[in-house]
């Protein structure tokens, strides 16, 4: 008798952790079908004229969304990401904003030009989204305090800044001019580079404004020549900025000319011609060139990509988005950008990020380049030596 019942225990006690394993396997597979995927959106203008742009926004948010899915997600859910195309355009950003709210989508990056950010930032926080720009650097972005942006792109109040203090310090004996297109971004580019060049004790001697798209800048040319200016800052975009330096150029006119990025497109050597050889460009840091991007860049030029521009700093964004979510231990988009904004360090492409209460980032992100000839004769874009 004393046999029989050991062995029924036996039987009871195995059966008992039969039912607890599967019991808790069954609990685990519960948890994991609860796991749903993370839906992340990549916004920009991905046809025409900045579809240049909008690709290496959706390169570099891809590859990202790649990695980290392949190392297991994040907290343990994977990210399903949307490519959406605002075409450059506040019209459709706030269309597609509207739509992604209505579908669910609490995280974005995006948008690209802050003409479309601005206006799409108050309709995804009314709408509890969080929106990490990679390319928007019009300071109202995050002057309105709104809790959800985030920005891996500097600011142009600093760019602006930067250029003054460079034209003082390298150009101190001459004559100055600063060119605005009157649009938002161009006006507040150019005051903050004559507020510097005034509290560097050197003021501009002409600030004058263009009309965007007027094409013919003789007038502005002959008030350049009259008033001898030697050095010119335009804050404006590209399809203004190349007729003016060719035109100048073509005039006779010698003239040291410095853009913002704005007017930094690829085809900007077609706009101005050979006169762009030797313009200068604040625009932000070389980030192919941080140790902390190495093997991404790698990674892209492997596939026949390079990363330039925008790449790498919408690669960040998703990084950004994915480390906010594990530090605030929730996918609430409030609790996640509260979590970025806290000052803590997030590693990223760009190294270690922090941001401010805004959501600007504390790293200054801007450097001056030249307009270089390659040995086959044409432009290429390359670090001004100091």
């Amino acid at each position: 008798m004393c046999e029989l019942w050991t062995a029924l225990s036996r039987v009871f006690t195995i059966l008992a952790a039969g039912l607890l394993t599967a019991a808790v396997l069954t609990a685990s597979g519960s948890a994991a079908a609860k796991c749903a995927d993370i839906p992340i959106a990549v916004v920009g203008p991905m046809t025409g004229d900045w579809a240049y742009d909008g690709e290496e926004m959706r390169r570099g948010a891809q590859l990202a969304v790649d990695d980290i899915n392949g190392k297991g997600g994040v907290r343990g859910c994977k990210i399903a990401l949307t490519v959406l195309d605002d075409q450059y355009t506040p019209a459709t950003a706030i269309a597609l904003a509207k739509k992604l709210a209505k579908d669910g989508v609490r995280f974005v990056i995006g948008h690209f030009n802050s003409g479309s950010s601005i206006p799409a930032a108050t309709i995804y926080a009314k709408n509890n989204t969080l929106m990490v720009s990679p390319a928007s650097t019009n300071p109202a972005l995050t002057e309105f305090k709104l809790w959800n942006v985030v920005r891996t792109a500097g600011r142009d109040d600093v760019q602006g800044t930067f250029a003054g203090e460079y034209m003082a310090d390298h150009f101190p004996t001459q004559n100055f001019a600063i060119v605005s297109d009157g649009t938002p971004y161009g006006d507040g580019l150019a005051n903050h580079a004559r507020k510097a060049l005034r509290i560097k004790g050197h003021p501009e001697k002409l600030a004058t404004k263009i009309k965007p798209g007027q094409g013919d800048f003789l007038d502005l040319i002959g008030k350049l020549k009259s008033m001898r200016i030697e050095v010119l800052f335009f804050a404006g975009l590209a399809d203004d900025f190349g007729p003016l330096v060719r035109q100048t150029n073509e005039a006779g006119l010698k003239v040291q000319f410095i853009s913002g990025d704005g007017a930094l497109v690829h085809d900007l050597s077609g706009k101005a011609g050979p006169a762009l050889e030797g313009v200068l460009v604040a625009f932000s840091l070389e980030d192919r060139g941080n140790p902390a991007a190495a093997d991404v860049v790698a990674r892209f030029r492997s596939q026949g990509f390079e990363p330039a521009d925008y790449t790498l700093k919408s690669y960040a964004a998703v990084q950004v988005v994915a480390k906010g979510i594990e530090m605030a231990g929730t996918e609430a988009p409030r609790t996640v950008a509260a979590s970025i904004k806290s000052g803590q360090p997030i590693p990223t492409v760009l190294g270690n990020l922090t941001f401010d209460a805004k959501g600007d980032r504390n790293q200054r992100d801007v450097t001056m380049y030249v307009w270089k000839k390659r040995g086959d004769g044409t432009l290429m874009l390359d670090f001004q030596s100091p």
